[in-house]
């Protein structure tokens, strides 16, 4: 074998050697990389009680507004409530995260 060779099998071996642990733990593929699973598929997908986030954000009276058709989307509802200041608005809450995305006058 040439000295080459040499060092360069022993490089491989390195470089074997120090992802070995990434491998082991099942680190390799990391979301995003190709073949590795969608963050998105993997992770559940959690929804609040949008009713009882708003009650905990400090809003009453309130009361859902059905959405439909193109009005609707996922991961989002809206509802007609009073603020904190009294003011009747329309809040639109993420279902997922519980916060809130929009809040206006009601109508």
């Amino acid at each position: 074998m040439t000295r080459f060779s040499k060092t360069l099998l022993a490089g491989a071996a390195s470089i074997a050697l120090l992802a070995s642990p990434a491998l082991a733990e099942g680190d390799a593929l990391q979301p995003g990389m190709p073949g590795a699973p969608d963050a998105a598929a993997t992770e559940p997908m959690l929804e609040v009680d949008p009713i009882a986030q708003l009650q905990a954000l400090g809003y009453s009276d309130i009361e859902p507004i059905e959405a439909e058709g193109d009005a609707e989307v996922e991961g989002q509802q809206s509802f007609t409530a009073t603020n904190l200041d009294g003011a009747r608005v329309q809040v639109t809450l993420d279902t997922h995260t519980g916060a809130v995305i929009d809040e206006e006058a009601a109508y």
